[in-house]
């Protein structure tokens, strides 16, 4: 019998078993690839938004993830969108869904909206939690998401065709900002998954590393689902200290020196774009066979950061 494991075993017991052995000894032929994008503005350039869904449906993703933001209608938008997605190409949509979206109840409505819209994946996240803290009624935790997504799922099980809906959650590599340690992180992470969780997309990351250490530490405290690195390209400095901000991460010296190295914008965005592909080749060397691209519904550079890691369309 393997010995039970938790999130505070130290790393060297790493191969003290098998099924803890390091992915890159596993051989795998393709690479899973998905993408997330934004629902565009009501005044939008239809020509972009055209152009950018034929860029993204030609490279075949396994999904591509819709988020929800407020200057297209929260989830109005998202559901919209996803409408689009579903009737304009052959891409299998995922929705973002945030406790922050409403009640229960409502979120329990929403669901049904996103699924009538051609969704049969949710990514189940928390959110950002208002300043007064989580109104009344709504749900506190991506984990309790997670369960109402599974108990609706179950109500309307002949509507799936004995299928199921897919469930993603996030994960944290440098901790989430709330956390109290990196035990923490990964108990959170389980409970995610022991309430009906499918995979995990990881927050962005500046350095391969510690996307591989995460990894190999969250399966020595017992995650099983698959941990997809996010992947953001790095167009410019102001960007990355933007989402560094946001994600509550601090961008590294070595990135940052780098950047800091370019003697105009176009330099800079160069540079920005070879450490992005350095990053992904990085965890695809490493035996990682998934990658999530943030593509803030940029075609052109996603579609050129693709080719620099040899995905081709």
């Amino acid at each position: 019998m393997s010995p039970r494991l938790s999130a505070s075993v130290p790393l060297d017991h790493l191969n003290e078993s098998e099924e803890f052995s390091s992915s890159a000894s596993q051989p795998h032929s393709r690479v899973a690839l998905s993408f997330e994008v934004i629902p565009p503005r009501h005044d939008a350039d239809e020509t972009k938004v055209t152009q950018l869904l034929r860029v993204l449906e030609a490279y075949n993703p396994d999904y591509i993830a819709v988020t929800s933001s407020q200057r297209s209608g929260w989830l109005e938008g998202t559901a919209a969108f996803i409408a689009r997605v579903a009737q304009e190409t052959t891409m299998r949509p995922l929705a973002h869904l945030a406790c922050t979206a409403g009640t229960a109840q409502e979120l329990d409505g929403w669901i049904d909206k996103l699924v009538d819209s051609g969704v049969r994946g949710l990514l189940a996240l928390r959110g950002d939690v208002p300043p007064g803290g989580m109104p009344p009624g709504h749900l506190h935790h991506a984990d309790e998401l997670v369960r109402l997504i599974r108990r609706k799922e179950a109500e309307q099980a002949a509507r799936f065709a004995a299928g199921r809906l897919a469930v993603g959650v996030a994960c944290y590599p440098n901790g989430h900002a709330e956390s109290a340690s990196a035990d923490e992180d990964f108990d959170v992470l389980l409970a995610k998954q022991r309430c009906g969780a499918d995979l995990a997309i990881s927050q962005l990351f500046f350095d391969a590393e510690d996307f591989l250490r995460f990894s190999q530490k969250a399966r020595l405290a017992g995650v099983r689902i698959p941990l997809i690195p996010g992947i953001m390209p790095m167009t410019s400095m102001r960007r990355l200290e933007r989402m560094g901000q946001l994600s509550g991460l601090k961008v590294p010296p070595r990135v940052s020196a780098r950047l800091a190295a370019a003697t105009s914008p176009e330099e800079e965005h160069e540079i920005g774009m070879e450490l992005t592909a350095e990053l992904a080749r990085s965890v695809i060397d490493a035996g990682i066979t998934g990658l999530h691209i943030y593509t803030h519904n940029n075609a052109e550079v996603t579609q050129d950061l693709l080719e620099r890691i040899g995905v081709t369309s």
